[in-house]
């Protein structure tokens, strides 16, 4: 009988020193939990789309466009069922979005798959008010098996760049420093964790302390190339696609032009 009412004190004991621990560990959760939910509302997103929202043959909608042959299409996709093409065009034309940022710091991430035999597209995160001006921004170039920088005065290798096949890159300008980090991979977790090229300069310093564009844009172009599910978004941590998941492809430029 002692010991069966020793194994009750016992019982009562421990349930008495484990409901604090309980509270205390669930307004840890609760603690973290708004933490996570408070980063991933302040990062703010402008352009995620896999371009599926737009009409095939056309530039998307919204978007500006100077001349090119900039167009969604079916024909080379690396997710569900479209993807940009960008084809050709003379030199000087682009198609961007806009971006409003108190954030010095973008980053970029998308599919991209490159044909070799020449030289294709230019990438620009521009701080410029002019989508057409090149200096102040990144200037990344695809040319044959190379991706290749311009710092103003020459063009420096990046590294090998393997065409012909869907890469994932992903790219970090910090418009605060003129510079900006380059990796790439075969998905997005072997970029996002892959050795970035980092202190990459811009090809000229930062005309404004933040980001006015993100822009493709062509010179001297004869290899096309084809883009999926591109990201763009402030900070330098990448987003967390388990919160606001590729598949919700939401442009924000178009909500911002519809004034929503």
């Amino acid at each position: 009988m002692n010991q069966h009412r020793h194994h009750m004190k016992f019982q009562v004991a421990n349930t008495e020193i484990s409901k604090p621990f309980m509270r205390m560990a669930f307004a840890i959760v609760v603690v973290l939990n708004f933490v996570v939910v408070q980063n991933t509302i302040a990062q703010e997103v402008y352009v995620q789309t896999g371009f599926e929202e737009f009409a095939v043959g056309d530039p998307p909608k919204d978007w500006e466009t100077n001349g090119g042959d900039f167009e969604v299409a079916k024909d080379t996709v690396k997710t569900d069922k479209q993807a940009l093409a960008i084809l050709g065009g003379a030199d000087g034309d682009g198609l961007g979005v806009p971006i409003e940022t108190d954030n010095p710091i973008i980053s970029v991430e998308f599919w991209i798959y490159v044909e070799g035999g020449g030289r294709s597209l230019n990438i620009k995160v521009a701080s410029a008010d002019n989508i057409g001006e090149n200096n102040g921004c990144t200037y990344i170039n695809w040319n044959a098996d190379m991706v290749r920088l311009y710092d103003g005065a020459a063009w420096q290798p990046i590294g090998d760049f393997e065409t012909d096949t869907w890469k994932y890159v992903h790219i970090v300008a910090d418009v605060g420093k003129s510079e900006f980090e380059f990796a790439s991979g075969n998905d997005r977790s072997d970029a996002l964790n892959a050795k970035a090229e980092d202190g990459l300069p811009f090809r000229n310093p930062a005309l404004a302390p933040t980001a006015k564009w993100f822009a493709f844009y062509l010179w001297g172009m004869t290899s096309p190339a084809y883009v999926d599910d591109l990201l763009v978004y402030e900070g330098a941590d990448p987003l967390n696609l388990a919160v606001d998941p590729i598949e919700k492809l939401t442009t924000r430029w178009g909500q911002l032009k519809n004034g929503l």
